[in-house]
């Protein structure tokens, strides 16, 4: 009986990894001659490629709420070939095809840009679209996987702004940033979108997931961002561009991305803390950045002004614009956050500004994993977790204690919108992890 046993779970074993069978990844470059084949394998290469084809399956998935093999699409290989042609990209028959144009041409960060378009890519392998019955509108298939581009904070700078486009399935990061604004509406709003559109499609599964048409959802979208619409100035000032960290700034940043990033963080931040309206915010009409020659922290915001470390932009060794757009949304953060009139702890706004750099994706590898620290209030990314945990219980916690902020504060906030003292929800989030 032993035995039999022992072969039982061996079998067990061996069919959940066949129906966890993983996908087979092949990159062929077919322009190997070009110019812009020739940056693909001297730039990027196929391991590269494949691994963040994985990566991207993996992030689609999670994303797309797919967390069995019943849930996608039976898919054992995908394979990526870089052609000799015009336009950037397509995806057709579990193939994507690369233009070697494109790759040549590309003027920023290639990895970061080839990424981005990756990830829209692999939407289109792992994306339903009704085509069992009625086939979902175009534009909104582009969009979705826009979307996908966008949490994966990949969104290159020429987009759209938030609110701009003429009707919600007019495609790409117009309705990529329509479905975000749904998508806050009711979280996982897009996988259950996607998971609704695996046999058909209908305008009516916007009713009856948010309840009301999608017609009524973009009216209120466009009428959010015309109440929302406070012009902010944002000025770029390079102070040190003789010294290595200057030079990389110019050469590797850039004032025009700097400015750009600096109006979505703006966007961001206002949607994360629920402030559509402008008497909800900061009167804040000016944003000043600068690069300077400056030890010590990578960078501090004072009075409507972000400073930036020359030496610290100089020395970073990672993924620079990953790292400096993730400071700047913190930075930006405290730019726009309340303060309790000077009586909430530190330890509590720099974890607000490192939780708002969590939720656009933005948290460093080096961060703490949740769980972890020895307080509550002990500042950045533990803070951070912390929040994110209180979140979780009760969705836009962050941005109710943020309004509460504006005129004081008092550790009873906890206890107004959650029900405990602050002391005990850090012991049930310990003791969560600690599980």
């Amino acid at each position: 009986m032993a035995y039999q046993s022992i072969f039982l779970c061996f079998a067990l074993i061996l069919t959940t990894l066949h129906s966890l069978q993983a996908v087979d990844y092949t990159v062929t470059n077919r322009a190997e001659t070009t110019p812009g084949g020739i940056r693909f394998n001297n730039e990027l290469g196929a391991e590269y490629t494949k691994q963040t084809m994985a990566s991207a399956s993996d992030f689609i998935w999670r994303l797309f709420q797919q967390a069995t093999e019943a849930d996608k699409k039976q898919v054992s290989q995908v394979s990526l070939f870089v052609d000799d042609m015009d336009g950037i990209a397509y995806a057709s028959n579990n193939e994507i095809h690369v233009g070697d144009n494109y790759i040549e041409g590309i003027k920023a960060d290639i990895k970061w840009d080839f990424n981005g378009v990756l990830y829209h890519e692999m939407t289109h392998i792992w994306q339903w679209d009704g085509s069992a019955g009625t086939k979902a509108p175009g534009g909104l298939i582009e969009g979705i996987a826009d979307f996908v581009r966008l949490k994966a904070n990949y969104a290159p700078p020429n987009w759209v702004k938030p609110g701009d486009g003429s009707k919600w399935d007019e495609g790409y990061s117009v309705t990529a940033w329509f479905l975000d604004y749904c998508n806050d509406l009711r979280n996982g709003f897009v996988a259950e979108l996607n998971k609704k559109m695996r046999d058909t499609y209908s305008d009516s599964f916007f009713v009856e997931l948010l309840g009301k048409s999608v017609d009524q959802l973009w009216s209120d979208y466009k009428a959010n961002y015309r109440q929302s619409n406070q012009a902010v100035d944002y000025t770029v000032t390079n102070t040190a561009g003789s010294t290595a960290g200057g030079a990389r700034f110019a050469a590797e940043i850039g004032e025009d991305y700097s400015k750009q990033m600096s109006s979505a963080a703006t966007d961001f931040i206002w949607r994360v803390l629920q402030q559509p309206n402008a008497e909800d915010r900061k009167a804040v009409d000016k944003v000043s950045l600068f690069i300077d020659d400056i030890d010590g922290v990578a960078a501090y915001a004072s009075n409507n002004e972000i400073h930036f470390s020359a030496n610290y932009i100089g020395n970073y060794s990672g993924d620079l614009k990953r790292e400096y757009t993730g400071v700047l949304y913190h930075e930006m953060t405290h730019i726009w956050q309340w303060y309790g009139n000077g009586q909430a702890q530190g330890g509590l706004t720099e974890g607000v500004a490192d939780f708002v750099r969590l939720k656009a994706n933005y948290a460093p590898s080096h961060w703490v994993q949740p769980g972890q620290g020895d307080r509550w209030d002990q500042g950045y990314d533990v803070t951070a977790r912390f929040l994110d945990y209180c979140n979780d219980l009760r969705n836009g916690f962050v941005a109710e204690l943020n309004k509460k902020m504006r005129d004081g504060y008092s550790d009873q906030y906890f206890v107004d919108l959650l029900g405990k003292t602050v002391d005990q929800l850090w012991s049930d989030y310990k003791a969560k992890y600690a599980q």
